[in-house]
């Protein structure tokens, strides 16, 4: 990832909620962190992230959307938190990733 990049990185629930201070016996949801890449400080950990938001996409209803925000914005999101990470042209609302096999009628 190049330093200014704007990404949405898609995080696993535990890891989600570890880096807000959430409750981690809440219900699952999906979770997306956008913003810009920083300087790499230590590769080794991480990527460094001026996040601009992270939405949380709760169970149910997949319209249901809530952002938080954070200050500082200049966060650290461990490699370990991350299922996905996607290059953005449009800051404002990530394509959700689609992964996997899919079957085709013949």
């Amino acid at each position: 990832m190049d330093q200014g990049q704007q990404v949405a990185i898609w995080l696993f629930d535990t890891g989600a909620k570890l880096f807000l201070g959430l409750d981690a016996n809440g219900p699952v949801s999906r979770w997306v962190v956008v913003g810009a890449v920083l300087p790499l400080q230590d590769p080794s950990i991480g990527v460094w992230l001026d996040v601009k938001y992270v939405e949380e996409v709760r169970p149910g209803d997949p319209k249901e959307r809530i952002r938080y925000g954070l200050k500082p914005g200049s966060c650290l999101i461990r490699w370990d938190f991350i299922i996905t990470v996607q290059n953005l042209k449009n800051a404002e609302m990530p394509d959700e990733p689609r992964m996997g096999f899919r079957t085709t009628p013949p």
